[in-house]
This record gives structure tokens, sequence and C-alpha cells, in this order.
């Protein structure tokens, strides 16, 4: 979902439990609608009382917008890039391709049935998780070297980012039998 769309959600989402909220003060009658008005005027009243009232006002504003916008940066992820320097400037690599560099490198791997990566950022430098569903008639020692030897010099070369560490979470499955 592109980020307009998370924000356009995220408003509707608050704005349907306000009114849910409200539709339930009124049915279940927690509070009268003379009640409400009144604390309405009350803090209308307050608010315009004195200069530092409006103050205190304008802080609890700031506040609140801060709190928003903290809570709405939860709905987008963050860091999906890691960030290479050279004397040039900086190149960003996204995900995505050390996910394609990922299955490239392990491409034609006769042993591994299904790979399935994940990348972790650590500050400026990554590590990097692989899933693999190996045959079981695969060495998981010397396949485990050369997975994690391939992967990393693979990325290495393509990109210039050194990954601290490649880990390798490893399922059997058998050779499928032929009907």
């Amino acid at each position: 979902m592109y980020i307009w769309g998370k924000v356009l959600v995220g408003i509707l989402g608050i704005i349907l439990l306000l009114f849910a909220l409200g539709l339930g003060i009124l049915t279940f009658n927690v509070f009268s609608l003379l009640a409400i008005q009144k604390w309405i005027v009350d803090c209308y009243m307050f608010l315009h009382r004195s200069l530092l009232n409006q103050a205190l006002s304008a802080i609890g504003i700031v506040l609140l917008v801060v709190g928003a916008v903290a809570l709405f940066r939860t709905l987008f992820p963050r860091g999906r890039f890691l960030v290479y320097r050279t004397d040039e400037g900086e190149i960003k690599v996204s995900f995505d391709s050390l996910h394609s560099l990922t299955h490239e490198a392990l491409r034609g791997m006769e042993e591994i049935i299904s790979v399935t990566p994940r990348v972790e950022k650590r500050g400026r430098s990554a590590r990097l998780f692989l899933r693999l569903v190996v045959r079981t008639d695969a060495s998981i020692p010397e396949l485990s070297n050369i997975v994690q030897t391939k992967v990393r010099e693979r990325i290495e070369r393509q990109t210039g980012i050194v990954l601290d560490d490649v880990k390798l979470i490893v399922d059997l499955q058998p050779k499928e039998q032929p009907v």
C-alpha cells in the first residue's frame, strides 16, 4: 500500500473509533448531552481566560500532534534499505535487491528446494537470515559453508555492503517419490 493510502486508512480508522466512542457514550447515556455541552463551554472559557492558559493549550496541541505523528510512523516500514557510502556519495540498496541477489547466488544448487531471505539492519551494516528447505540427502555442514560463502561474496561484490552475519535456518524435506 502506498504511503498516502496508509495515511488515509489511519485517519479513517481514528475517525471511526472516535465516532464509535461518541455513539457509545450517547447510546448508553454515560454522559448527558447537557453535561457534554457544559464541559465544552467550560473548556472554551478556561482556554480563553488568560494568555498563560492559551500558551499551555498551544503546548498541549503540539504534544498531541507529535504523539499523532509518532503513531503514524509505526504504520510505515522504516529502514527498508541499507546505505553504502562511497567517495562520490551514498548509495541506498533496498532489502528487495538483497533478496534478489541471495536467490541469484543460490540458483542452480540442487540440494536447496526453497530459500526465504530476511534482512535485519544493524546500524550501518546488515545481518541476513536465510530459511532453507533442503533435501534430506544434503550434507548440512558442507552446504551451509557453501551457501554462506556464495551469498556473502555475491552481495559484497554486487553492492559493496559487508554482511555481519549470514545465519541459516535449515529445514529438511525428503525427495519426492515418483507416483
